[in-house]
């Protein structure tokens, strides 16, 4: 029996090398398909089916609070999560954190990714100091707090590898903190919607979150903690969230006036990483798909055609005793080699299609550290290649086996020739059905981005730098000590060649900044839980004009709004439309804010979304830094007349001047900040659009196969015809009708495919219906004159054919 099978794989080999066109044409369209799937599965595969890098991952979960219809989620408040790690029955272990930078200095300051955490943190994540000890409830005393762990990178960089470093102090923020311990290699950070880093990012210093002894009504205001926990064993999450549930109504009851609108919900902590993300993944998943399915109908048309050839050496094999299952093994066979060539080509074409991913993929992509061509993808791509050649392989080699063995035997094409055509084009028939669902969706897509570009950002983007700036408390504790730096630092910034604006602000726009204040208007009242609600923001005196923003109504913030003179806000347009009517008239109210005194608006500015596809405008609030404190980030924008790049060296040497020890952090232009935030519709945008081609591509070479194959075969048939009068536009005509017939009967299946199949990628589409007419009638128009110019070469050929020559073929 091996020595059968070997000389099989012996003969289809010398075949495959005898027809050196087909195996090239046949393995390469199969490299395609094969690559695409083995590339976009090593994502899914990282991001979907990789179990997170933590002990028992399905016993963790996140949790955060929700108010319900406005605030579906939010960071949980200190004081609500003392109360949930104190009282919960599901949970055997509860943590919080928050993002919290540190600056290390000397000669080489440098901005530190720091994450404040309580004490379990580690342990419940499955992870133990590689020296010292970890953080105990007692590190979370705020008189106590002044200690901190290294992850084992910073460990390396900073502190060459010094396991004496545990128990020294450092300086860190202008403060000296103890190092008590050292993580391992490789520690993942779990991620976070709410200010944090993405799951997988690394993170230099963890330093422990203040808590305190009895809460105060500030404490249950206030949301900023993010929340992980492990449920006990044989505990399901929707047990732990009634559970969470129990604990909130109980809040809710003891505390109505900050917790009765408030709930806790709890939330697989993979499903919280994946996010929307599964949704996109799998339908690039189904794209790849899709174009693996394009190619296997295009080799096995490869197949049939050349199944015509060889319908004599069939009949020969057949007579002298070779059975229907030995031929049909020796054609499988044949196909398993071009699927295993297709697929050592594709393996290659995959391991750079991955780097590729990587290199372009979103910065917030989950996981993005976890992709990779590994040996469950290398399986993968096994199965996915044993299935394309049996996919393939399997229906030309019964066709050709159940051929009529008399006729070839007597010379001629073969009686499989008329069957083999037929079911070639019913085979690019479907090739182009499934390429007009992937160029519609890609179309769709195209149109959602171009609605999307064309929304009015609120801001001009172009020609700005932005850069953070981290003022340590510990040097800058006084609020006017915060703002003699930011004045000085803007007026050397104005003075630069170029510089339009400068200023600073608490936030950027599109950046996931979500931040309420409620408020109140003096002379107003408001029905309990109806107070307004805005996004609170705090700039400086420049910032707005910076930015691009404009003024609706009023004045700017000026350098006149001091620490001591009256207090003051700006307000964006949509609040002064829903309170006031309109912007003029907002001008003079006053608003109770954070302040014994009230604030009065002296300017109204324009709306700015939070992000391009928001359906709604929030209100906002914008408080000179000056009256205000300062947060521990400011970020810089600069407008220029010339290069925003430009301003990056000058920026930091007016820093150092300033501040030896201060480093700037996150700088960037305002176009890669708003790149940034739609930078993952442009990916899969990218991605669906390339599949829509290759399918577009693979459709045409098989109209165009097909064809010329109709023409080859209908030699005698076209010298007839000619020699009875037919005119070489007649000839053409009856050529391209065959081709429009395929054209059409593809289009019109899918047509009825797309419809039900683009809904699936609804939630993908911004402003545009699924069923959009011009996508559609656009698309077809597109894939019917491909099929028409494919159609059109061998059409060509065939009015040039010499009647007399025709007629002697065979």
């Amino acid at each position: 029996m091996m020595r059968i099978a070997m000389q099989d794989i012996r003969y289809a080999v010398r075949l495959l090398v005898g027809s050196p066109a087909f195996t090239i044409v046949a393995a390469l369209t199969l490299a395609l398909g094969i690559g695409a799937n083995t590339a976009i599965f090593s994502v899914v595969h990282g991001v979907l089916l990789k179990p997170l890098p933590y002990p028992s991952p399905d016993r963790l979960v996140r949790v955060f609070e929700e108010s319900p219809p406005d605030v579906p989620e939010f960071p949980m408040s200190v004081a609500a999560f003392l109360e949930l790690r104190s009282q919960t029955r599901a949970c055997e272990a509860l943590a919080a954190y928050q993002r919290s930078d540190l600056q290390l200095g000397g000669d080489r300051p440098e901005q530190l990714r720091g994450m404040r955490v309580t004490a379990g943190f580690f342990q419940l994540l499955g992870f133990q100091p590689l020296f010292g000890r970890d953080f105990t409830r007692d590190d979370e005393a705020a008189e106590r707090s002044r200690v901190a762990i290294l992850s084992h990178a910073l460990w390396k960089r900073r502190f060459g590898s010094d396991p004496s470093i545990v128990g020294k102090t450092v300086t860190l923020s202008r403060e000296t903190y103890e190092v008590i311990g050292v993580l391992p290699a490789g520690v993942q950070h779990v991620g976070g919607s709410y200010r944090s880093y993405p799951h997988g990012e690394s993170v230099d210093i963890w330093w422990p979150q203040a808590l305190p002894a009895s809460p105060q009504r500030r404490d249950r205001a206030q949301h900023y903690l993010s929340v992980v926990g492990r449920i006990r064993p044989g505990v399901t999450v929707a047990q732990a969230q009634d559970d969470a549930k129990r604990i909130s109504a109980q809040l809710a009851k003891q505390y109505p006036s900050t917790n009765e609108r408030w709930s806790t919900h709890v939330r697989a902590l993979r499903a919280d990483i994946v996010g929307t993300s599964e949704t996109t993944l799998l339908a690039l998943l189904a794209a790849a798909g899709v174009v693996l399915f394009i190619a296997c109908l295009n080799v096995a048309g490869l197949l049939l055609g050349r199944a015509t050839g060889r319908a004599r050496e069939i009949g020969v094999r057949a007579a002298l005793g070779a059975t229907r299952l030995r031929l049909i093994r020796q054609l499988v066979i044949e196909s398993m080699l071009l699927a295993l060539l297709g697929a050592a080509i594709g393996t290659l074409l995959a391991y750079g299609a991955v780097a590729a991913l990587l290199a372009s993929a979103p910065a917030d992509t989950p996981r993005l550290q976890m992709i990779g061509v590994d040996r469950v993808v290398l399986a993968y791509t096994v199965i996915a290649t044993a299935m394309t050649a049996l996919f393939f392989g399997l229906a030309p080699a019964i066709q050709l086996a159940r051929a009529d063995v008399a006729p070839a035997l007597q010379g001629g094409r073969g009686a499989p020739g008329g069957a083999q055509h037929r079911l070639r084009r019913t085979l690019v028939t479907a090739e182009v059905a499934l390429a007009f669902v992937l160029v519609v969706t890609g179309g769709l897509l195209l149109r959602s981005f171009a609605s999307l570009l064309r929304v009015d950002p609120g801001f001009q983007p172009q020609h700005v730098l932005t850069a953070v700036v981290n003022l340590p408390a510990a040097r800058y504790h006084e609020d006017t000590d915060a703002a003699m730096f930011f004045d000085r630092l803007t007026a050397r910034v104005r003075a630069l060649p170029g510089v339009r604006g400068a200023g600073l602000a608490s936030d950027l726009p599109w950046t996931g900044y979500d931040e309420n204040t409620g408020f109140g208007i003096v002379g107003r009242q408001f029905a309990q839980h109806e107070e307004p609600e805005a996004r609170y923001h705090f700039v400086t005196p420049g910032f707005v004009g910076a930015l691009g923003l404009p003024l609706r109504a009023g004045r700017d913030i000026a350098a006149s709004d001091s620490h001591d003179a009256p207090p003051v806000v700006l307000i964006n347009e949509s609040t002064a439309r829903k309170y006031w009517g309109d912007p003029e008239r907002a001008l003079g109210a006053r608003l109770n804010l954070w302040s014994d005194r009230p604030a009065t608006v002296v300017g109204v500015i324009g709306d700015l979304k939070d992000m391009p596809w928001s359906d709604v405008n929030p209100g906002g609030v914008y408080f000179p830094q000056a009256q205000m404190w300062y947060p521990q980030d400011m970020f810089v924008t600069i407008r220029t007349d010339g290069d925003a790049q430009s301003l990056v060296a000058p920026l930091g040497r007016i820093v150092h001047d300033l501040d030896p020890e201060l480093p700037l952090a996150s700088v960037r232009t305002l176009d890669e900040v708003a790149g940034a935030a739609v930078a993952t519709r442009r990916f899969t945008l990218a991605l669906v659009a390339a599949f829509g081609l290759s399918a577009l591509f693979l459709a045409v070479v098989g109209v165009y196969g097909v064809m010329a194959q109709a023409v080859g075969q209908r030699v005698r048939e076209f010298g007839v015809r000619q020699a009875l009068g037919a005119r070489p536009v007649d000839i053409l005509g009856l050529v391209l009708g065959g081709g429009a017939v395929m054209g059409v009967t593809g289009l019109a299946a899918g047509l009825v495919l797309a419809v039900p199949i683009t809904r699936l990628v609804q939630s993908l589409l911004f402003r545009t219906s699924p069923s959009d007419p011009l996508t559609l009638v656009s698309v077809a128009i597109l894939l019917f004159g491909a099929t028409m110019i494919a159609s059109y070469v061998p059409a060509r050929r065939a009015t040039r054919l010499d009647p007399a020559t025709a007629l002697r073929q065979e």
